[in-house]
């Protein structure tokens, strides 16, 4: 006798689960999204601490704050939500 699940869960694409996350996440502080900008026009920390008056440290910090509320591993990822947010 052969039994057949019929709840297992379908697998999702990921790009939906994307562009459906991303109306739940949480809002970003103005000085994430500054960085946040900068980052997507292709500045490093220790361009983005001169630029905005703080520490390249700082700058660092704020990027991984990024990374872990939007779920972003990379910096690819960061220059694709700030592009589809128009940041």
């Amino acid at each position: 006798m052969t039994v057949h699940r019929t709840d297992r869960p379908k697998l999702k694409d990921p790009a939906f689960d994307m562009k459906n996350s991303r109306r739940t996440t949480p809002r970003l502080t103005p000085r994430e999204r500054q960085v946040l900008s900068l980052v997507a026009h292709g500045y490093t920390s220790k361009q983005i601490g001169e630029k905005l008056g703080i520490s390249p440290r700082t700058a660092e910090t704020h990027r991984v704050n990024i990374g872990r509320r939007l779920g972003i591993r990379n910096v690819a990822q960061m220059v694709r939500y700030a592009i589809e947010n128009r940041l």
